[in-house]
C-alpha cells in the first residue's frame, strides 16, 4: 500500500493525539489528516496509532485494500473518506466487558446464530455494538427483527434472548422492547421462554 513512510505517520500520530484530547471524532480528525497528505491510508493509520488500534485490525475492519478505498474519493472528498471508515467500525474502540456483560453477550450471539441469517448491514451494526459494548442495542435489535420465518429456528434465538434478559439485574425486559422498538410480541414471546413472569433485562 502506499505510504509517506514512518515520519509521515508519526508526525500525523501526534497530530490526531492532539485532536482526539481536544475532543474531536476520529472520522473528523481523519478526515482532516487526510488534507495534509497523497496518502490518505498514512491518516487513518495515525487515527488507529492514536486511539491504540494496530494497523493490522485496522485493516481487518477496512475489509479492502486502503489504496482502492482511497480511489472511491476524489481531493477535496476527504471528509467523506474519515466518515466511510468511521461508518465501517475501522475506529471503534472495544469496550473491555465485565463476567456479567461476557455472559449476555454470549446469549446474544447465540440468539443471532439462531436468526437463520443476518443482513450484511445489520450485521455490520450489530458487529460494532458488540465491540463497544453497547449490549441493549444488540438486545433490541435482535429481539425487533427475530429469526427469519423459513430458516430460523424461533424456539432456541427467543430463548437465548429470554437468557440475556435474564443476566441482567434491572429493569423489566418487556418494559425495554417496548420503550426501544414499540413490540409487544416481542416482549411476549421472550416471557414465554422465561422460566417465570418476573424476568429482567438491560438497562
Amino acid at each position: 500500500m502506499s505510504s509517506g513512510g514512518a515520519d509521515v505517520v508519526e508526525a500525523l500520530s501526534t497530530a490526531a493525539r492532539q485532536r482526539l484530547r481536544a475532543g474531536a471524532a476520529p472520522a473528523a480528525v481523519c478526515g482532516e489528516l487526510a488534507e495534509q497528505t497523497r496518502w490518505w491510508w498514512d491518516a487513518a493509520l495515525a487515527v488507529g496509532q492514536a486511539l491504540g488500534i494496530p494497523e493490522a485490525e485496522l485493516l481487518r475492519r477496512l475489509h479492502s485494500e486502503p489504496d482502492q478505498t482511497q480511489s472511491e474519493f476524489r481531493p477535496g472528498e476527504e471528509n467523506l473518506y474519515g466518515e466511510l471508515l468511521e461508518t465501517a467500525g475501522v475506529f471503534d474502540v472495544p469496550k473491555q466487558l465485565d463476567g456479567t456483560e461476557l455472559a449476555i453477550a454470549k446469549h446474544l450471539r447465540s440468539a443471532m446464530g439462531a436468526m437463520g441469517g443476518v443482513a450484511s448491514g445489520h450485521g455490520l451494526g450489530l458487529s460494532r455494538w458488540f465491540v463497544l459494548g453497547e449490549l441493549t442495542s444488540v438486545f433490541c435489535s435482535l429481539a425487533r427483527i427475530g429469526p427469519r420465518t423459513t430458516r430460523g429456528r424461533p424456539a432456541e434465538f427467543w430463548e437465548a434472548l429470554a437468557s440475556a434478559g435474564r443476566a441482567w439485574p434491572t429493569a423489566p425486559v418487556e418494559e425495554l422492547i417496548v420503550a426501544n422498538t414499540n413490540d409487544g410480541l416481542a416482549s411476549a414471546r421472550i416471557r414465554s421462554h422465561s422460566p417465570n413472569s418476573s424476568l429482567t433485562g438491560p438497562t
